[in-house]
Formats: structure tokens, sequence, C-alpha cells
């Protein structure tokens, strides 16, 4: 797949409404209603790596302590198979919590190629397993990401040098840091006169002591109390602000995902368009020209002929190429 490139024709970025599609990461300390507002928000499921749900009711979940379990959780919610039959049930996946579904990854890695560690001495010729931990966790994690939910990292927080940050390796935690639509701090307001827990509040927004941050920079950075109704209702917001900076109007998610959906190419049909292409090239007498471009992206003496599906980018920009000089030659 690859999206439609064009300079002269461009895509024009658009913003979707609501929270479908949309990404977080929420963390803070313990008992600050982390995930009892996650579970709020609209037709939840949690996907549960540590105990934290012994305070909810009637919420959808599953525990999982191996990574295997995580995977077929993820496979489920976003496999062509059954994406739409959960689609159908759930419309905000939780995940709680973030840096104990990358130990259950990291313990996978170290299971299956380290031999108990995931770091691995280059003296006897084995590598450090780091990046394919990191691969194997964000990939998929990605998918989900992908597949038109409202996705909930839940994280802890840990502090160094007096700054708060959420609480995992940089392998795990950067990615989603980076990526989400919404990093939100929370922080405890202690007890009334009255011994009674005070709501916790959100940031939204970086300071010199702890990280938050929004992709859109009209969104409130600060909710007095913490819900999940003040959350949608900052999002929106953010949202409304923009359009209003902009003048854009504001799509639907699906909108938005249609705009940015790749093309599919089909690998049949592009390989008659070469062979169409390379009869002109042969009926013109330039089959040096021709073998030049073929040559250039798979490497001299191999043929397209012998390109696999797998190959289908390099055929289309054999298939390109082609184009350019058929016109250049006047053929």
């Amino acid at each position: 797949m690859a999206v439609n490139v064009d300079i002269f024709n461009p895509q024009k970025t658009v913003i979707a409404k609501g929270l479908e599609g949309k990404s977080f990461l929420i963390y803070g300390s313990n008992s600050l209603g982390k995930t009892a507002q996650a579970v709020r928000m609209s037709k939840p499921f949690v996907i549960a790596t540590e105990s934290g749900l012994n305070a909810t009711v009637g919420v959808a979940y599953n525990r999982v302590t191996t990574w295997g379990d995580f995977k077929k959780l993820v496979k489920q919610f976003t496999s062509k198979a059954t994406v739409e039959k959960a689609r159908a049930l759930y419309d905000t996946i939780i995940i709680d919590e973030v840096y104990a579904s990358s130990l259950l990854c990291q313990d996978f890695i170290i299971a299956t190629y380290g031999e108990g560690a995931l770091t691995l001495g280059d003296g006897n010729g084995k590598v450090n397993l780091y990046q394919m931990y990191e691969k194997e966790y964000f990939k998929t994690i990605n998918l989900l990401l992908s597949c038109n939910y409202t996705v909930v990292f839940i994280g802890h927080a840990q502090e160094k040098d007096g700054y708060v940050t959420p609480k995992g390796d940089k392998r795990c935690i950067d990615p989603i840091r980076d990526f989400v639509d919404y990093v939100i701090y929370l922080q405890s307001n202690g007890v009334d006169e009255n011994g009674k827990v005070i709501p916790s509040s959100a940031y939204l927004a970086e300071t010199d002591k702890f990280f938050a941050r929004s992709r859109f920079d009209t969104t409130p950075t600060y909710l007095p109390v913490w819900s999940a109704e003040a959350l949608e209702e900052a999002v929106n917001i953010g949202i409304s602000g923009k359009v209003e900076a902009t003048g854009v109007a504001a799509v639907t998610y699906d909108e938005q995902k249609a705009q940015n959906t790749s093309v599919k190419y089909d690998y049949d049909k592009v390989m008659d368009q070469l062979q169409e292409i390379g009869a002109r090239f042969a009926n013109a007498g330039q089959m040096e020209a021709l073998t030049e471009i073929v040559e250039e992206t798979l490497g001299v003496g191999k043929k397209v002929s012998q390109c696999t599906k797998k190959q289908i980018d390099a055929l289309l920009i054999i298939l390109d190429n082609l184009n350019d000089k058929a016109v250049e030659l006047g053929i």
C-alpha cells in the first residue's frame, strides 16, 4: 500500500470531531481515578495487565499475564475477520497498565530469543535484543491505534530530579508518549476537613515539574476536577478552538481516516501494466533503456518477472520510472 503521492494535487489535513480515533496516555500515582474514569468512557474494554479493577463493576475486561494473550486480544480487536464485530461492541480500549504490558513483551523476547537476558554479550556472537523488543511492542500497540478505537493507556508516575514522567523504559513509553494525542498527568488534591477524598485534577500541558501535552494548542491545559466528562469536554473545546482558528470545518473520524487511507495496488494489474509498457519499449527498440531502469531498482541481471507480491513497491518504482522514460523518448 502507498498513499496517493502528488505534490500538485496534495491532500489537505483535517480535524476529526469527538473522541473516536483519539489516543490518551493518562498517568499519575495510585488512587487518583485513572482507571475509574477511563472505564466511564464510551463502551470500554480493559486489557488488564495488572490488578486495578477491584473497585469497578460491570466493565468488560480480560486479565492477561502473557504476551501471547495480549497479542490475541489485539488480534481480535484488529483483524479483518473480527474487527467489525469488535467495533460494534467497543469504542474504547484501555491498556491498564502500560509498563506492565511492556514487561510481558520483554519476558516473551527473553524466553524466545534471549536465553535469560535482553542484553547479550557481543563476545559470543549474540546480539542485543532491545531493538527486537521495541519493534515487537510498538508494532502490536500500533495495530490498536489504527482501527478507529479510542485508545487509553494507563500509566504510573516516576520522578527523577524533581521532574515527573510516565513510568517505563524508553522503548515502550517514548513511542507512546510521542504518538498519542494527549498525555494527561493527574495530581492528588488530598482530603477535605471531613477526611473525604477530593477528586484529583488533570494537567494537559508540561510544566517544570511534570510532563503533559496535547496536540491541540486550544485544549484547556488544566481540569480542576478530573472525570471522563471533563476530558471529553476539554477535547471538544480544543477541536472547536482549532476549527475557529483555522476556518477548516471538523469532519467525522471516518472521513478523516478515508482521506488518509493508503491506496491498495493489485500485483497482477501492476504486472499487466509493466508488460504493456515493456512491449512499447521493445517495439521502439529501447530494450537497453528498459533494462537499465529495471536493474537500477532490482540489481544487475534481475528481471521484473522474478518479482513476488512482496516486491510490489519495487515494481511500482520501476513502472513509474518507465512511464517517465517513455514520455522522454516519445514512445
